[in-house]
Formats: C-alpha cells, structure tokens, sequence
C-alpha cells in the first residue's frame, strides 16, 4: 500500500510539473518579429523538450527479458523521466540567420525551455525605415527558461502473453487536462519475441533470457496561449472587431517515438536483472494554432510611419514545422523485484537524452 502511495505522489508531482512547465509556453512574444523570424527562435527555445518528451516516450518498455506464457500478463505504471544535457539548456540567437531588421542587445546567448530562470536573456528590437528615419517596429525580450531540465511522463503499459515466444505490449495515458496550461495524453504498441529459444545451446539456461523487443508511442498534447494585440503594444490597431478571433489560440505538440533493443536478462527467485543495447528515433509536429497579430510599419495611407495592426496583418495557423529530434544508440540497464504478484522496478537509459524509469505493477505467468 505504501508503494501505490508513493507512486500515486510521483504522477502527482509529475502532471504537476508539467502543468508548471506548459504555462511558460504562454509566452509567445516572439510572433513580434514575423513570423519567420518567430519560427526559428521557437524551435530553437524548444528543441531540448520535444528531444526529453521523444526519449521518456521510447523509455519504460520493459522490466525484463523474459516473455510471459500464453495466457501470462503484466500491468504497470510507469513514469519515464528525461532530462536535457547542459549543451541544450542555451543557444546562440546570433546563429538563426534573423531577419535584417533585427538587432540583439544584452549579447547573444540565450536560454532554451530547458535553461536557468534566473538568467535575463538578450533583447530583440526590430527597426523599419521610413523616408530616411529608423522606425522602432517591435522591442521583445527572449524567452527565460523553466529551470525545469527534465520532464517526467507517466504512463499504464499493459502487456499480454502470445503464442511462440512473442508477447503484446499497449501503454496509454488518457487525455489529462494540466490546469489552465493544456492537455497531455498517448498511446503506444510494442511487442517481444524471445530469441533464446531459437539458440539451443543456450536455451536451457535456467536464468538467462534474450529477447527483441519493438515499440512505438504517439504524444498529443497543447498548451493554451492568450495574445492578441494588447499584447504587442502598438499605438494603431485598426482591424475588425471580432471578439472571438483570439480564443482558439493553442500550441499543438504531436510527438511520434520508436525504438527497437536487444535484452538481456537473469532472472533469480526474487529479483531480475536486465540488459539492453538499441536505437530509438522521434519525431515532433508543432503547431501554433488560431490567429495571430504581427506589427508592421505603415509606408502609406493615414498611418504612414506608425507601426500598425490591420486586418492583412493577422494570420491564421502562423507556425507549422516538425521537428526530426536525436537518432540515439541507447543503453539499458536496471532491475525488477517480484513480491509474489507485484513488481517493482528501476533502470536507468544511457543517451544523449538519457532516462530514469521507475514502476509498480502486477504480474502473473
């Protein structure tokens, strides 16, 4: 019962920590510039956590090397925590190939989502010219970091015996609401052969197991943003009163992960150990959903020279780019103990985004 208390804290403290994380994702200042410019500072600023969400999404697969019985079944929780390297937690905003129109001031160097929150980022101004004099288009500061570095995920993975050494795994987290942040859900679908059975001098080694294991995970997730052009501070907002226009605006995250590994086990009465070499990929589709305001300098017309909002300057859906993250060679190791029907277990995930996995479950057969 303690254990299930102490598991129940940690997805606690997990979907917590996330809700925390996405409402730093509010802060979209940066459409200021264009959307352009927009483009690459936010997949630069996000980069570390689409690469954390596609490592935690390929971790937590197994506990073992050996497949269940036909028949046979395990029920875990799982909670799958990734976190960036330090070479992630900070770009060079020098290095984005801005627009001419943009100056940076307070250097260069610029946290990432997975940077220090105590560390003031550099400043963007955007100028224009207009008859031979510099026009202040839009001034921003970059965003700060979280100070958050890692991202647990939590998850149920059930996993089912089948016929000829092969066993079916399926891992879900319905869609959960993150406060007033978002939402975060998935689903996923691996499976497991045995090779040691095909091996026969081996085979009959009462403790060892290998096996092939496969999986794939899907990712959906959104965070909520609230901007409209209050929010850029322009002197001249001559657009169409629409009240609801600003209402739908979401960042959309589909993040899709695989990852295949060979496993090594030793099973003894109480605990087992396990091994593993493999490879993992992921892929991450990011959306800025709804419509959007971009300031521009007026050259005509009775605002000419001020910076203006107008109907042609908002846009729909502004940012749609995916993400092809880390191709990684992974290490596995860990252990599993087994209290008649309940388990426990613990591993660690050697990669560039490497990975904590903890889990309590149920397993018979």
């Amino acid at each position: 019962m303690k254990n299930i208390r102490s598991l129940f804290l940690i997805l606690s403290l997990a979907l917590g920590l996330q809700s925390t994380v996405f409402s730093q994702l509010s802060d979209v200042s940066f459409l200021k510039g264009g959307p352009a410019d927009a483009q690459a500072l936010f997949q630069e600023y996000l980069t570390p956590y689409a690469n954390i969400f596609g490592a935690d999404l390929n971790a937590g697969w197994y506990n073992s090397g050996k497949v269940h019985k036909l028949g046979g079944f395990d029920l875990t929780l799982t909670v799958n925590t990734a976190w960036a390297p330090p070479s992630a937690r900070t770009f060079d905003a020098s290095l984005l190939n801005l627009s001419p129109e943009a100056q940076l001031s307070g250097g260069s160097i610029a946290p990432t989502i997975a940077g220090k929150r105590d560390v003031t980022p550099p400043t963007l101004q955007y100028f224009g010219d207009f008859g031979g004099t510099s026009v202040k288009i839009a001034e921003f500061d970059l965003p700060k970091g979280t100070g958050v570095n890692m991202i647990p995920l939590p998850m149920a993975q059930l996993t089912v015996g089948g016929p000829w050494g092969t066993d079916v795994s399926f891992r879900y987290l319905p869609s959960i609401p993150l406060g007033k942040a978002g939402t975060i859900g998935l689903w996923g679908i691996g499976g497991r052969h045995s090779i040691l059975q095909h091996i026969p001098a081996l085979k009959k080694l009462p403790v060892l197991d290998i096996t092939a294991q496969g999986g794939y995970t899907k990712l959906t997730t959104y965070a909520n943003i609230n901007y409209d052009p209050s929010s850029i501070g322009t002197q001249v907002q001559d657009y169409t009163t629409n009240t609801n226009q600003w209402a739908d605006q979401k960042l959309e995250m589909v993040a899709g992960a695989w990852t295949v590994n060979l496993i090594v086990s030793e099973t003894l009465p109480v605990i087992s150990f396990y091994q593993a070499i493999g490879y993992s990929s992921s892929t991450v589709n990011l959306g800025l959903n709804g419509n959007y305001p971009f300031p521009r300098l007026a050259t005509s017309g009775p605002h000419a020279g001020e910076v203006v909002v107008e109907d042609a300057d908002i846009v729909k859906d502004p940012l749609q780019f995916e993400m092809q993250n880390n191709k990684d060679l992974r290490l596995n190791a860990g252990f599993r103990l087994k209290l008649g029907v309940v388990t426990i277990q613990f591993d660690y995930t050697k990669a560039n985004y490497s990975v904590f996995t903890t889990g309590l479950g149920i397993s018979f057969r």
